[in-house]
């Protein structure tokens, strides 16, 4: 403030703007979405009513890792520790590739995550001497005294083991994956919402449904349209953003309902492709099994008007990629749950990693689907030709 200017105070009613925030840009380009003061309350003072009484009362702890500009990260690390009853230390990183070195040094009470980061940890289990025999052994009573040694050591090494709940969001997560961490005593809660509506669903601290991402949130209204798009009211529908077209938020996404009123998410309306005989295959459903595969960290299915789908799969990184038999045979399994057009009959193993550089990935690490297949279209089109070839940065190509 200059010499002789004198501060005069501006007031702020709860019905004003409080910010802007903007879509992932997936699918195109971003959108804005604003929200009112009111609105951030709302959504800060809920977030913190979901949580147990312990976690609301005891020194919280939050590692804040995803961009501010993701919009549950920004209201969980900016608003929410206002309204709990405990002071709260908010640690901030701004890469995260140095997550896992982190964490073990922040050691979080409340642990909010993509699906990628309990990916990892998992693999590490796998590729560990004990982890490996504790997956592979069909033995219940081993089983069982591995698990309580294995689910120490995991949460110590990882930095959760002060972790009162386990949250994943953002994306889409493997079922599959949820299940081997219960089984390992870990319970990880799914979580559903979208910039528009940053939390719209939450599986709850002990009464966890990992076949669904919860129940709706208090005076939250979730309902279907006839082709199964989740159509949801509530107080944290943002006051404004492109594209409204009622009172009602259109998802896009394609859901179900639980007998005892959790949220199943289905698919993206928009991710679902038709191949050239007309057939419908949801790309979600494919993908997540197919990022299941041991080593694979991301997989993307092409089928647009094709005869046919085939498949660009990452590694985790060229020294845990999986060799040609062993890729073969976990894709010909994953093709065995599938209908016979949501197979993928050809496959590459790409040797460049996913970059946000590049504009293949979001800021919060989500596939950018049309740069992807812009950027290699050449090595799609060579998995169509009558003898696929390697090309580009592909490591092996292989054909079922």
């Amino acid at each position: 403030m200059g010499k002789g200017r004198e501060f005069v105070p501006v007031q702020v009613s709860y019905q004003d703007m409080a910010t802007l925030r903007y879509t992932s840009g997936t699918t195109g380009n971003s959108k804005n979405v604003a929200f009112s003061q009111a609105q951030l309350r709302w959504m800060a003072e809920t977030m913190a009513s979901l949580l147990s009484f312990k976690s609301r009362t005891k020194q919280a702890v939050y590692l804040s890792f995803l961009p501010l500009s993701h919009v549950v990260e920004g209201i969980l690390g900016a608003y929410t520790p206002y309204y709990l009853g405990a002071p709260a230390s908010l640690y901030f990183l701004n890469d995260f590739d140095k997550l896992a070195e982190t964490l073990p040094k922040v050691r979080p009470t409340i642990f909010f995550s993509i699906p990628r980061f309990y990916e990892k940890i998992w693999d590490q289990l796998a590729q560990n001497k004990l982890g490996s025999v504790y997956i592979s052994s069909k033995k219940a009573f081993l089983k069982r005294i591995l698990r309580q040694v294995l689910r120490r050591s995991l949460l110590k090494k990882a930095g959760l083991d002060r972790c009162d709940q386990l949250i994943v969001g953002s994306a889409p997560v493997s079922q599959k994956l949820l299940e081997d961490f219960r089984e390992l005593g870990i319970e990880i809660h799914d979580a559903y919402g979208l910039t528009e509506a940053p939390l719209i669903a939450l599986n709850r601290l002990g009464a966890n449904d990992i076949t669904t991402v919860g129940p709706p949130l208090p005076e939250t209204k979730v309902t279907l349209a006839e082709d199964g798009e989740i159509l949801m009211e509530g107080p944290q529908v943002a006051v404004a953003y492109d594209g409204r077209e009622d009172a009602r938020l259109h998802t896009g996404d394609l859901g179900a309902i639980t007998v005892n009123g959790h949220l199943q998410i289905i698919g993206r309306k928009k991710e679902i492709l038709i191949n050239s005989y007309g057939k419908n295959i949801n790309l979600q459903k494919v993908e997540t099994l197919l990022r299941d595969i041991p080593g694979i960290s991301e997989a993307l299915l092409v089928g647009e008007q094709r005869p046919y789908c085939v498949a660009l799969l990452w590694p985790e990184d060229e020294k845990s990629a999986p060799d040609g038999a062993t890729l073969m045979a976990a894709v010909r399994s994953v093709n065995e749950q599938l209908s016979h057009p949501e197979q993928a009959k050809r496959y590459a193993l790409m040797s460049s990693p996913l970059k946000i550089s590049t504009g293949e990935l979001t800021p919060n690490l989500k596939l950018r689907r049309s740069n992807i297949m812009e950027l290699h279209q050449e090595t799609i089109d060579g998995l169509y030709k009558p003898t696929a070839t390697p090309m580009g940065d592909v490591l092996l190509i292989g054909a079922l």
